[in-house]
């Protein structure tokens, strides 16, 4: 794994700007240890997850009028399987390329990247994952493709292919790469929504990490901004777990053994400290710094272990994508993150 710098500020994705430079450019003033990609949701529908994530996959098509991404209505689901087998025994990835129009944001980081002495070590990217994606995307008869097995291995290959190809291209910059694979739709797991079952679940998972780890050395992690099964996540082949801290940190306490199993490994834990809803507005960077700091105490008080081994394995993100917050609430929950990875890394210097 990267080395990563501890309590180093980064981003979960979406973010409500329109203009790729100028976005860059904040993201580069407020998170310099661990930039990462913006998706700039508001500039239509292929720069959304599902779309974005889609993009490349020879089985898949995208309709951005109708706002869908389906299995290719023009091929049988042999062929369509058939077709996409032989994009991936090429061995290629440029097939698995983010095309500009779709991933404006991440382009535009690496060029901004390109053309400054940076000194960051990595570069952070994001996809959605295998389980979201292929509970989202649905079958020409409106079923979601994740109860097609079959398919679903097909997608977590092709999924580990993107991350894969993002990672390259940080690496061609001289950057280490680290990749989220974003999970949302793990919030339902256990429920009527995700009907599943833990081992399916969890070969999914290893199924696009392992792919993602094909193609040179990345450092993953997977994001989940709800409530779920921690352990599950915890004990995937993973580096780092993004998780909501400011609304499911008592959640993640009671997975005692996973979280102590998952840091003695080696784990980072990626803290959601600054909330992406309404209650942004009712916090300030003293009442969310109190707030981290009392729950990173008591997690050293659950694993047995000193203050400064947690910080050292935590890195600080919003709690969600910050997509559907206002331009000056972004701002300044960017600016609120910033002066906390400030604040925490004097905190791991004074211990």
């Amino acid at each position: 794994m990267t080395t990563l710098v501890p309590l180093a500020a980064t981003g979960v994705g979406s973010v409500p700007f329109t203009d790729p430079q100028e976005t860059v450019a904040l993201i580069l003033e407020c998170m310099p240890q661990l930039p990462y990609w913006p998706q700039m949701v508001h500039l239509g529908y292929r720069e959304e997850m599902t779309p974005q994530a889609a993009g490349g996959l020879s089985l898949l098509q995208v309709d951005p009028v109708a706002r869908l991404v389906q299995m290719s209505p023009e091929l049988t689901r042999e062929q369509a399987l058939a077709q996409f087998y032989e994009t991936v025994l090429a061995g290629d990835l440029a097939p698995f390329a983010l095309a500009e129009e779709e991933a404006r944001g991440f382009y535009a980081l690496l060029a901004a990247v390109a053309a400054r002495q940076m000194p960051c070590a990595a570069l952070k990217g994001q996809l959605s994952g295998p389980v979201t994606f292929a509970g989202v995307v649905k079958d020409p008869e409106g079923k979601p493709l994740l109860y097609d097995r079959e398919v679903t291995q097909a997608l977590c290959l092709g999924l580990g292919r993107k991350a894969g190809w993002q990672a390259q291209k940080f690496r061609a910059l001289g950057k280490a790469a680290v990749i989220f694979f974003d999970e949302p739709y793990l919030t339902g797991f256990g429920s009527a929504y995700l009907p599943l079952s833990r081992q399916e679940v969890a070969e999914i998972l290893s199924q696009a990490l392992e792919a993602a780890r094909e193609f040179g050395p990345v450092t993953l992690g997977i994001h989940c901004c709800g409530n779920t099964d921690w352990s599950l996540l915890l004990e995937a082949p993973m580096d780092i777990l993004s998780f909501d801290s400011y609304g499911y940190f008592e959640s993640l306490r009671l997975y005692e053994k996973a979280v102590g199993s998952f840091l003695a490994r080696g784990g980072w834990l990626a803290w959601g400290l600054v909330p992406t809803g309404n209650e942004l507005e009712g916090e300030t960077a003293d009442s969310l710094w109190a707030r981290f700091q009392g729950q990173v105490q008591q997690l050293a008080r659950d694993q047995k272990l000193e203050v400064k081994q947690v910080l050292s394995q935590a890195l600080l993100t919003p709690a969600c994508g910050m997509g559907y917050l206002s331009l000056e609430a972004a701002r300044r929950g960017l600016a609120i993150l910033s002066e906390l990875s400030a604040r925490g890394r004097q905190w791991l210097e004074s211990q």
